[in-house]
């Protein structure tokens, strides 16, 4: 686990933990990795008027759960040790600008579980195509 950089809580509830996980590879070069991940509670009104078209979307529904996951990684690799911190806040920097308009509307927590139900759906129907358990 690494280092707690900061907690981002946005408008719309969802709340990111900013961690670096970035390693020292070889001497002073370093692989950097800043982790941004949150959940996103699963509503009922999320799902509520969609009405699924088969068993895997039904079963999809019911393997929800209770959160959805957000996880993002930035990445560099062989950043000199002395340009390590100025790197990662370069890297944030950049998500903020680009990724935070997204991740801040409002309806970005529906977007988000609805987004997961169609992959989950979508596994679920592959695995029975194919005759595996669907877990």
């Amino acid at each position: 686990m690494g280092e707690l950089i900061k907690k981002l809580t946005l408008n719309n509830g969802l709340v990111l933990e900013v961690i670096d996980e970035s390693s020292n590879y070889y001497a002073e070069f370093w692989n950097l990795k800043v982790v941004i991940r949150g959940k996103v509670e699963v509503k009922a009104e999320y799902l509520e008027d969609i009405i699924p078209s088969g068993p895997h979307e039904l079963e999809a529904k019911e393997a929800l759960g209770k959160e959805v996951e957000y996880y993002r990684e930035l990445t560099q690799i062989g950043v000199r040790e002395a340009e390590a911190q100025e790197n990662i806040q370069r890297l944030l920097k950049y998500f903020e600008e680009n990724s935070l308009p997204y991740l801040q509307h409002p309806s970005f927590p529906k977007r988000m579980v609805r987004k997961r139900w169609q992959e989950l759906a979508e596994e679920i129907k592959l695995r029975r195509s194919r005759g595996d358990e669907v877990d």
